[in-house]
């Protein structure tokens, strides 16, 4: 005799089959709106090679706004209510100073392909940094680094002078400084609400690199970008996953993902590059050199800066400060000579597996490595 399933039955086993459908699904969040680079080549190349290293055991699904703010990103992987997003570090220094070291230094070496690189390998094998992604929860898999940051301005900045009185949003620490020692105002806001604060009169500009005025869709508010070229954001670990999600995968699944995330995060970096060229063609804005009192201070900052840098990072909590600046910046030197010009983000991906992550035991890497 046949038999037939209830209502109430059928409903139970068709959600069974949905939860069994998605238990391999990523819940991601990149968290920087959907024009920016995260949403527009990061996450969707990090699924599309999970599909392929998993045979489609695993995908990633991203919510590029919305679910988390930049600013919820450290509690929303630590309890699972994203289990993959881009946490920006700068935002919680209390948790993270030894992972939060090369963004303190990120005027050492050129192009962001090399200092994103370097800046992976120093924080997968620092035993500190790995310590402070254990105590939150979260896993480690990767960083970005933008084009060089300028000023992106409503007002011309052309001189020192110009900097006086003017209101500037800065992602880290050491842009901030910079902006005050130049008589400025330095003010800490997400880029996802950049369009609002500048079109409001919020802020008078953001200390950005030139992607912004794409990702965030500035053309109608930017007017002026003073080429400062003042090193790059390199506090972002894009690639980083909740323990619990973590937790829930075997060796192979995890060499996988961290492996798909090189390919974001390289086709990402590519992408940074892309949208900063993009914006020298958006109409009505005007790109400024730096005059001289302008390159000076510039000059004279940074001098300053990496003289008290190891201070200042020891003043943070970091251990041997000294010691990890000379490590960073040997990894920096080592990047400088592994990345070629021209170099696909395809052989970038696989180079940055095959040089780190790949030589870490992905049994024992994350939080069960420091419990």
């Amino acid at each position: 005799m046949r038999k037939f399933l209830t209502p109430a039955a059928l409903a139970g086993a068709m959600a069974l089959a949905a939860g069994l459908a998605d238990a391999g699904t990523i819940r991601a969040t990149s968290a920087f709106g959907p024009a920016h680079p995260a949403a527009v080549y990061v996450y969707p190349e990090i699924d599309a090679r999970l599909r392929e290293f998993t045979d489609g055991d695993w995908s990633l699904r991203d919510t590029p706004a919305g679910l988390v703010a930049p600013n919820e990103m450290s509690t929303g992987l630590r309890d699972g209510v994203t289990e993959f997003g881009m946490l920006l570090m700068p935002y919680f220094p209390a948790q993270f100073p030894e992972a939060a070291l090369p963004s303190e230094l990120s005027t050492l070496g050129t192009g962001n392909l090399v200092i994103s690189s370097a800046v992976t390998e120093y924080i997968a094998t620092c035993a500190e940094c790995q310590a402070e992604f254990a105590r939150n929860g979260q896993v480690y898999l990767g960083s970005d680094a933008t084009p060089p940051y300028n000023l992106l301005t409503v007002k011309p900045v052309r001189s020192a002078e110009d900097l006086k009185g003017l209101r500037i949003r800065t992602g880290a620490p050491l842009y901030a400084r910079f902006v005050a020692t130049m008589g400025g105002e330095a003010t800490q806001i997400p880029s996802s609400e950049l369009f609002e604060s500048l079109s409001q009169g919020v802020i008078d500009g953001t200390f950005s690199g030139n992607h912004e005025i794409i990702a965030n869709r500035l053309g109608d508010i930017v007017k002026y970008v003073t080429e400062i070229e003042e090193g790059v954001f390199n506090g972002s670990a894009s690639g980083t996953a909740s323990a619990l999600l973590w937790n829930r995968m075997n060796a192979e699944e995890r060499a996988a993902l961290a492996r798909a995330t090189q390919y974001g995060i390289a086709k990402g970096l590519v992408g940074f590059n892309t949208d900063a060229e993009k914006a020298r063609t958006v109409p009505g804005i005007e790109f400024i050199a730096m005059d001289p009192t302008l390159a000076a201070a510039k000059d004279a900052y940074n001098a300053e800066h990496m003289a008290q840098a190891a201070a200042i990072l020891t003043g943070r909590g970091v251990t041997d400060a000294e010691a990890k600046i000379a490590r960073y910046a040997a990894l920096v030197e080592k990047w400088q000579g592994l990345v070629t010009p021209g170099m696909s983000y395809e052989d970038l991906a696989q180079l940055r597996y095959d040089e780190i992550f790949a030589r870490l035991d992905m049994a024992a890497y994350g939080p069960a490595a420091t419990q």
